[in-house]
């Protein structure tokens, strides 16, 4: 395959299951990435046929239409490019070069390509979803995909699309399809790579018939094929992406993180791929109709949300002075380091050892200088089987010097099912003034678990409670000595907290009570200690994304009003830091915009909100959420990780009192 004309130094490589999962798990994130002009090479593995009738699925009459899988499968083709020309072009109808490409001997693919914008291209493989003639339904247990994922079907036929450029339907295996990413790959060359969420929590258990998930089993099937042909494409030496796993079916179970604004932009593109927007059609086979107008019902597309959620606490200033920010790159752990203490720019990234790791870190800076690093580690066995489990690093400040990755196990190893332990959640961790480890994991009851150092060693696995967490996970240590860690669930916030330095923990799952309905949030909290025993929590607002500020009392209960700080929304956590010298005494907010974009604000610590203070904006595309950190002159850092891949930051200026920031870099 030639490659593409380079529209910029970012290029999106997506993999997904069906011909929308892109526009209901993933907009407005994709909207943001076309519209800047970056290039997207987006690939589906399935025909997405289902039962071939391509009619409203609440029309009383539908089960009489005629059953045409090649006509729904082109349907599905023709809405796709219609919503991806209305994304890049603003023109629905603009034209399309379809073609056969050959990615490797013996597999063939359908390419279509934007003329007018030929950086964006969509390839469909065509796997079916469903051979009824041998047993294997659409969905549940024996979906094909999953079949062929987990080596029960040794090969799945393809369904040619009614116009389709192929000239005949292939049976591909396992490997096949592996290849064939693995090539894309090579072909995209990307700095991003976005896909489904490959271990999705339960939506029910049950001893006797045992889990039902959360999300489709294509999802599920399709995100393991990426993550394996990501790790061929790593292992031959390929720069590595930064990696987004995508929540499915899923997002109905928790407060929606979209503004009204966002929600609009995602249905009005759905509906365009619906045939539901009111344009007369000019193809055949028009549009997924089974959704109709219909595509609000499916409360799953209220939000945009990753699997595994970039914390903010991932930029930390170690012995030396100098600060690092970490993340994972590929499946490694990647570190920039700054070039000189309080000043000059960020060199990196430098890997660090050891691979099979899911995109998400905790950094736990230690007493020394150095800092723990703790991953969830996702090793594939034999017969679809995945073994996750909690990893850790401890990297020395002053050298840079590493310990070997150790695992600290999983929550819920003592059942020894690894379907419940690869639910496991998102690591936080922090280090208590003993310079002892904590870790706190969502285990699979969708509570909390804990394990932790004691000067005897680490203690097993610790069952805190907790019901229906979001992933979304903070602890901090206060200046007491004490750690609290923060969560939020379907209704609220709570708070597990230690009465006594060292201590067990006690769990306030009313932790605030009486504040109106805006306390709901829609993101983890991001607490930040603002007087000796006061803290202030930053989150999102349901509904609406905006950064919203809850400050406690002297005394330790809550104000009964909250602030809002934004206007506009957003997704991601919320990154707060306060900067207290003897001259100034301010908190610095960041945050992922509407916009995609990072937007910064400087608060007085202890100042009231009547109004939504004046937000920075830079026009970086940015992906998962900020840090802020201080250097070694006591001056604010912001930094996020852009769609190309590199680190971006600014730094405060040094004139006072004004407290502003100069220009943006990239590492």
């Amino acid at each position: 395959m030639t490659q593409p004309p380079e529209a910029s130094s970012t290029s999106l490589f997506q993999v997904f299951a069906h011909a929308d999962d892109d526009l209901y798990f993933v907009n407005p994130d994709l909207y943001r990435v076309l519209a800047a002009g970056h290039r997207v090479t987006s690939v589906y593995l399935t025909a997405g046929e289902a039962d071939g009738r391509n009619v409203d699925t609440r029309d009383p009459l539908r089960d009489q239409a005629p059953v045409d899988f090649a006509g729904y499968m082109e349907a599905r083709q023709n809405g796709l490019c219609a919503a991806y020309a209305t994304m890049v072009l603003g023109d629905r109808e603009a034209p399309w070069t379809r073609e056969p490409v050959e990615l490797v001997p013996g597999v063939a693919a359908e390419r279509f390509y934007l003329e007018q914008a030929p950086h964006v291209q969509l390839f469909f493989l065509g796997l079916r979803m469903a051979d009824t003639a041998h047993g294997f339904p659409a969905d549940g247990p024996q979906a094909r995909l999953t079949s062929l994922w987990d080596g029960r079907a040794a090969r799945q036929p393809t369904l040619l699309a009614a116009g389709s450029a192929l000239h005949q339907p292939q049976e591909l295996g396992r490997e096949d399809v592996v290849a064939a990413l693995t090539q894309l790959l090579s072909y995209a060359r990307p700095t991003l790579l976005w896909t489904m969420d490959p271990d999705p929590l339960h939506e029910s258990y049950d001893e006797g018939r045992g889990i039902t998930s959360s999300d489709h089993a294509d999802h599920t099937a399709t995100a393991q094929f990426a993550r394996e042909a990501l790790r061929r494409h790593l292992r031959a030496g390929s720069r590595p992406p930064l990696t987004e796993h995508f929540t499915g079916y899923g997002n109905k179970n928790w407060p929606s993180n979209l503004s009204e604004r966002s929600h609009a932009l995602k249905k009005s593109l759905i509906d365009v791929y619906a045939g539901a927007d009111g344009h007369p059609c000019a193809h055949r086979h028009c549009g997924d109709l089974q959704l109709g107008d219909g595509a609000d019902i499916r409360r799953y597309g209220w939000s945009t949300r990753s699997r595994y959620p970039q914390g903010t606490q991932w930029l930390h200033r170690q012995g030396d002075g100098r600060l690092a920010a970490y993340t994972v790159l590929g499946d490694q752990a990647a570190v920039w380091t700054e070039t000189e203490a309080g000043g000059g720019h960020f060199e990196g990234p430098l890997l660090l050892p050891g691979g099979d790791l899911l995109p998400c870190l905790a950094v736990a800076p230690d007493r020394t200088g150095g800092v723990h690093l703790v991953g969830l580690r996702r090793v594939q066995g034999p017969e679809g089987r995945a073994d996750v489990d909690v990893v850790r690093m401890w990297r020395q400040g002053h050298t840079g010097s590493v310990l070997p990755w150790e695992s600290l196990g999983n929550p819920d190893e003592a059942t020894g099912d690894w379907r419940r332990c690869r639910e496991a959640g998102v690591p936080a961790a922090v280090v208590d003034p003993a310079g002892h480890l904590h870790v706190f994991v969502r285990n699979f009851s969708v509570g909390v678990s804990m394990r932790r150092e004691t000067p005897e060693g680490l203690t097993a696995w610790e069952v805190l409670g907790g019901r229906w967490m979001q992933d979304s996970l903070t602890a901090v240590a206060r200046s007491t000595g004490r750690i609290d860690m923060y969560a939020t669930n379907r209704t609220g916030g709570v708070r597990w907290r230690q009465e006594a330095v060292y201590g067990p923990f006690k769990l306030e799952d009313q932790l605030v009570t009486g504040v109106p309905e805006s306390w709901r949030p829609a993101s983890g909290l991001t607490p930040v200690q603002v007087g000796r025993n006061r803290v202030a929590l930053f989150y999102r607002e349901e509904d609406s994304g905006a950064v919203m500020r809850h400050r406690q009392r002297p005394n330790g209960t809550w104000e009964q009003r909250v602030d809002r700080l934004s206007d506009d929304g957003g997704t991601g956590a919320v990154a707060a830091a306060r900067l207290l010298t003897p001259e100034r005494d301010l908190l610095v907010v960041a945050r992922r915009d509407e916009r995609s974009r990072p937007a910064v604000t400087v608060l007085p610590t202890d100042g009231r909100t009547t109004a939504p203070p004046d937000w920075e904006h830079h026009e970086i595309v940015m992906t998962g959420a900020p840090a802020v950190a201080a250097d070694a002159h006591g001056r604010a850092v912001v930094a996020v990780f852009g769609t190309d891949g590199r680190l971006h930051w600014t730094r405060q200026d040094t004139s006072w009192p004004d407290p502003g920031f100069g220009p943006w870099h990239a590492a």
